[in-house]
This record gives C-alpha cells, sequence and structure tokens, in this order.
C-alpha cells in the first residue's frame, strides 16, 4: 500500500491555497503517517496560469497544462480548485485516466453535468469526493450519533442559516462568483449548499421546497472600473419538507452582517433540541425537555472534550472523524481542520483504505446540488414548490 499519496492541484487562487495548507498541515500533524506506520497526502504537483505565485512552495512539478498534470504518474488524486464552470471537464478527465479525484463544491455548474460524473465514478469504482466539508466538523459527527441515538427523541421541526457579509460592500469588485454563466449561482451556491448538505445528512432527502431570493447590488464594478450587471442570488430562504414530512428553514446570504454569529443548525424533537453553532458550526448544545437548561457539548476532537457526565460512547461517525481530525489541541480552526481531515480522507480512499462513513461522494454531492437548483428554480418562479428529485 503506498503510504505517501500525491496530490495535484488544478487551479492555485484562494481555494487552491487553503488545500495546499490543509496538506501540509496533515505532513505536519501526523508525522508517523509520512514514516511508513499509514497514510498521507503530499502536494506533488499544481496545474496554474501564474507559476510565479508558486514559488517557493512545497510542489515537486508545476504545469501549465492539464494533459501534462494527468500525465503525472505520481499524481494518484485529481484535486480540482477552479471555478465551478470548469470542474466537469476536470472531473471527468481525471476519473477516465484513473485518478482519484476531490472536487471543491459545487460538484459541478449544471446538475446534468453533476449527473454524469456520478454515473463514470460509479462506473470506474475510483475514489470520488467533493469539499463539502461540514460533514468533517467534529460536532457535526456527534450531533448526527446523537439524533441516531434518539437524543431529543422524534424531530419536529428545523432552522439554519449560513451569514456572510463579504459581498455587502458595493465596493467590492466583481467576480467569477458573481456571474452566473460560471458560478452557476450565488449565495446558496457557495454557502447554502453546505446547509442543504447537512439537512440531508442529518434528517434525510429533502421531498420539496420553496424560495425567495434577492440581489442587493444589480451591478458591480470591474478591475478596471467597468460597471457590469451582477445575475446571482445575494440572499436566499428556502422553506423546506424533508422524507419524513419534518418542515424545516433556510437563509444563506453573502450580504448579512450578523451580531448573532454567522451560521447555526438547531433540530428540535420530541424529547429537546440540538444546536449546532458557533465559528463554522464547531460547537454543539443540547436542551433536553424538562431538564436543566442547555449543555454544552463541547467543540474539539471528537471523543476528546466530551463533557463528565455526558451519557454514551463515542459514536460511529464521532468515532470515524477521531483518527482523521487534528488533535483539539493543534486545531488550526474550525475551517482548516474540516479541509485537512477531508483530503486525509480521500487520501485514505486512494491508498485502499476504507474512507469515512460519511463521504460526500459524487453522487451525495450530486443530490445536494440538485436541491440547490431547485432554489433557484423556485425563487425564479416567484416561490413556488419545488418537488424535488428525491420526491420522483
Amino acid at each position: 500500500m503506498e503510504k505517501l499519496i500525491g496530490f495535484g492541484l488544478a487551479g492555485f487562487g484562494t481555494i487552491g491555497r487553503t488545500h495546499l495548507a490543509a496538506i501540509q498541515a496533515n505532513l505536519a500533524l501526523h508525522p508517523h503517517d509520512a514514516s511508513g506506520n499509514g497514510v498521507n497526502a503530499k502536494p506533488r504537483a499544481v496545474l496554474t496560469r501564474r507559476p510565479g505565485t508558486c514559488a517557493g512552495l512545497p510542489f515537486e512539478k508545476i504545469y501549465s497544462s492539464m494533459e501534462d498534470l494527468l500525465a503525472d504518474t505520481e499524481v494518484k488524486v485529481l484535486d480540482i480548485c477552479t471555478p465551478n464552470n470548469l470542474h466537469f471537464k476536470a472531473a471527468e478527465a481525471g476519473l477516465i485516466v484513473g485518478k482519484a479525484v476531490y472536487c471543491e463544491k459545487p460538484l459541478c455548474h449544471e446538475q446534468a453535468e453533476a449527473d454524469k460524473l456520478c454515473t463514470l465514478a460509479k462506473q470506474t469504482s475510483l475514489p470520488n469526493q467533493c469539499a463539502l466539508t461540514m460533514r468533517f466538523r467534529p460536532m457535526v459527527g456527534r450531533m448526527k450519533d446523537m439524533l441516531e441515538e434518539g437524543a431529543i427523541g422524534e424531530p419536529i421541526h428545523f432552522r439554519a442559516s449560513h451569514f456572510h457579509h463579504s459581498y455587502l460592500s458595493a465596493a467590492r469588485p466583481m467576480s467569477w462568483r458573481q456571474d452566473l454563466t460560471q458560478s452557476g449561482g450565488g449565495a446558496v451556491m457557495d454557502l447554502g449548499i453546505h446547509i442543504l448538505d447537512l439537512a440531508r445528512y442529518l434528517l434525510g432527502n429533502i421531498m420539496r421546497l420553496r424560495a425567495v431570493s434577492r440581489i442587493v447590488h444589480k451591478t458591480r464594478i470591474t478591475g478596471n472600473g467597468e460597471s457590469v450587471p451582477n445575475n446571482t442570488d445575494e440572499y436566499l430562504k428556502a422553506d423546506l419538507e424533508t422524507e419524513n414530512s419534518v418542515p424545516g428553514i433556510l437563509e444563506c446570504s453573502r450580504v448579512s452582517a450578523s451580531s448573532m454569529g454567522e451560521s447555526f443548525f438547531e433540530i428540535f424533537g420530541t424529547g429537546g433540541s440540538l444546536l449546532l453553532h458557533g465559528e463554522r458550526f464547531n460547537k454543539l448544545t443540547l436542551n433536553e425537555a424538562g431538564g436543566s437548561g442547555a449543555q454544552n457539548l463541547g467543540s474539539g476532537k471528537p471523543g476528546l472534550d466530551r463533557k463528565p457526565g455526558l451519557p454514551g460512547k463515542p459514536g460511529k461517525y464521532e468515532s470515524e472523524l477521531k483518527s482523521i481530525l487534528p488533535d483539539s489541541r493543534q486545531s488550526m480552526g474550525a475551517f482548516i481542520d474540516g479541509h485537512a481531515a477531508a483530503i486525509k480522507n480521500i487520501a485514505n480512499w486512494a491508498a485502499g483504505l476504507a474512507p469515512f462513513s460519511g463521504t460526500p461522494t459524487f453522487e451525495e454531492a450530486a443530490k445536494s446540488q440538485a436541491l440547490v437548483h431547485a432554489c433557484l428554480r423556485s425563487a425564479a418562479a416567484d416561490g413556488q414548490w419545488e418537488r424535488t428529485t428525491a420526491a420522483e
């Protein structure tokens, strides 16, 4: 079994740098894996139009064409960090030549492309994973275990938000993320997809939904001062209903400065509630019906910070995450920790080890992306209910 799995990054913008940081973090935090007692990722190569930005970085090879990157036999995992509209061709090419593929979210720009990748991934049986990194947060694993254990009884309803204020200023220059032809969507494709994926992961398939959206800044300024249309949603609210008839409310925004915290996911049940909150969903609170109030269930590495008196032992998902997450004493923050665990997982899988049970495969990512497109269709139709593919 190969121990050091070479990653080839396609694209080296902001998210490419994040992936490199996560790869390097794994090498530093799991040094025994690099010495032969386990599996780790290494930054083998990068594909970029600006090779000067990679000077001094630990890539062994720098390529200017996808053909050269894919021909590198030491690249075992193709790591796609390009704009959304370029994901499909890169992932398809990677699977065809026999590479494992790790793709940033969303899986594709269009649903038809995502569905084609799912079919190809099944045909090739190659490791495939999308960067829906919320599934790799320790408190998400704990929340899923507790829901399956019946910690709050039968779910009644849920609510969730994912707010940023990164595009609140009209002075922020236009980027590909605000061009529908490149991004495929705005706040819901960029942020809401995480919440939609968590809803599916924690509560089951979403059967129908309706949404409304808003574009606050109808135009944006390019880098050269030209005013151009902004045609992506900057705020979106959706009403959701699961396969078990559990209703929920989702809000996502790139223009909301909140004093209440940017993100939360709260599930109410017949026996109490579970609240996932904090910086990027890194805290979990249990409020038992008839109990003595809210209990903080921790925010560090699974299994190491369970509060005294917390019932039960770490469950399936929490226990699996323990082996791929950074130690709580070496946390780099929830954002990088989640990416590091996701990269460790796909490296393990590419080496022939069993992946995490909650892995966001291409099939899982395509189902969550379908919900994004359903939200956009509903919003374009003034909030009409949309039945999802899960209901067909």
